[in-house]
Order: C-alpha cells, then sequence, then structure tokens
C-alpha cells in the first residue's frame, strides 16, 4: 500500500504543479507578453483548413518541433501540457525501487512504453 501512496502524494504535487504552469502561461499569453506564432486575429482563418495546409499556411511546427518555438506566446502553453502528460511517468518511475520484482518490471514496461509513444 506504500507505493499506492507515493504514487498518489507525487501526482498531487505533479498535477499542481502542471496547472501552475499552465494558469500562468496562459496568461502570458493572454497579456501579451511574448508574441505568438500565430496571432489571435488569424486563426479563424486557419482553423477551417487540413492539418497540412494549416502547418504550410503558419509554420506551425510538427511532432517536437514545438520545443523550438518555446518563446512564443501561444506555444509557451504546451510546457503544461507536456508536464501533464509526463506525470504518469514520473510516478511510475518514483515507485519502481518499491515495488515487488514483477510488479517493478511490468512498470518499467510501461514506463517504455509511455515514452515510445511520446517520442513517436
Amino acid at each position: 500500500m506504500r507505493e499506492h501512496e507515493i504514487y498518489a502524494r507525487w501526482l498531487a504535487v505533479g498535477t499542481r504543479i502542471a496547472f501552475g504552469v499552465l494558469v500562468a502561461t496562459f496568461l502570458v499569453y493572454m497579456a501579451g507578453l511574448l508574441e505568438p506564432l500565430v496571432h489571435p486575429r488569424e486563426l479563424a482563418r486557419l482553423w477551417v483548413l487540413p492539418a497540412d495546409k494549416f502547418v504550410a499556411a503558419s509554420g506551425a511546427p510538427t511532432g517536437w518541433g514545438w520545443l523550438a518555438f518555446l518563446g512564443k506566446g501561444d506555444y509557451l502553453n504546451f510546457a503544461g501540457v507536456a508536464a501533464l502528460a509526463t506525470i504518469s511517468i514520473v510516478c511510475y518511475a518514483r515507485i519502481v525501487p518499491a515495488l515487488p520484482r514483477l510488479h517493478a518490471a511490468l512498470a518499467a514496461i510501461q514506463i517504455a512504453v509511455l515514452l515510445a509513444a511520446a517520442l513517436a
């Protein structure tokens, strides 16, 4: 049961931190403190395009290319989303040493699957 408590505690802290990052980056975006890659007034025109045409028209990155745009107000928001997405991986990694061998192996496999999916 100790592993469940550790996981839950790390999950609670991680989600609070990620939520804080989401709120802070959204406020930066809304306040216009950083120039966006795509100006809000252009979004309505671009949103109706198929994904490939949206990317071509806006210069939006694909895959992990968003990391290069963290200095842009609209892409800075992705940092909070990425933080939320990685919390489960961090929580699993934290409890692996406390698990029995079989459960630790299963948790390690799950971590590997999650990382593979994130990098695909």
